[in-house]
């Protein structure tokens, strides 16, 4: 987490603490105001449990009404994400099936106690391993440039079959996608989160055969807009 980021979570956490008990918490959550939801949202950052509770994904809002529309016409769908977390709990209140790879072996055990008893969900907790000069995918996020993501990247494979829905908000995003399409259902959608960020979009917006629409908007515990998009091939 940078300076900057974790200065900002620290200090949410410092005021919220005031927020709860003057009990403005409870207030907020329970006002039927758009605006007023978000703002309690704000004070749940990086607080995976609390989103689940409040049943939000970390996507933008505008993404997760048309994601939610998209379950609703497909009881029973079958799901893959790369990442897991609050959105692992909010997809299986909406799907049949949803299967979770996360890189982070003690976060997939947090996840699992997040999860308790939800049922249709499997996590598959497959660690990077340090890269050699052959490795061939990898993820740019800082302190990560050094590992091979080939076995997470291919989670997805020895699964096996389609997936109505497919979303890439873990590592290695483009190698993920692109071996996410290879397991799409014919009308199926890929949710790509952060998909503006310059290492993504770069790659994508110039790839043949996909369709992107974006989905910008207010996104739960942040105070300003990310762009989620939705991506179906053509």
């Amino acid at each position: 987490m940078s300076g900057v980021r974790g200065a900002y979570v620290a200090g949410v956490k410092t005021v919220r603490k005031a927020a709860d008990k003057t009990g403005l918490l409870t207030r907020l959550e329970r006002s039927d105001s758009p605006r007023a939801k978000h703002l309690r949202t704000l004070f749940s950052i990086h607080d995976a449990p609390e989103m689940a509770r409040m049943d939000l994904a970390w996507w933008s809002y505008p993404a997760m009404r048309r994601v939610e529309e998209f379950l609703a016409d497909r009881p029973g769908a079958r799901i893959f994400e790369y990442g897991a977390g609050a959105s692992t709990a909010w997809l299986a209140k909406r799907a049949g099936q949803v299967d979770s790879v996360e890189h982070d072996a003690q976060w997939v055990e947090f996840v699992r106690e997040l999860l308790g008893d939800t049922p249709g969900v499997k996590l598959h907790a497959v660690p990077a391993t340090p890269a050699t000069p052959e490795t061939v995918i990898r993820s740019e996020r800082t302190g990560h440039t050094d590992l091979d993501f080939a076995d997470y990247v291919g989670t997805i494979d020895r699964i096996g079959g389609t997936f109505d829905l497919i979303v890439v908000d873990g590592r290695a995003r483009v190698d993920a996608f692109r071996r996410a399409l290879d397991h799409l259902a014919e009308d199926g959608v890929v949710v790509f989160d952060n998909i503006k960020r310059k290492r993504y979009w770069d790659v994508l917006s110039a790839m043949p055969g996909v369709r992107i629409e974006l989905l910008k908007g207010g996104t739960p515990t942040l105070p300003y807009p990310t762009t989620t998009g939705l991506i179906w091939r053509e």
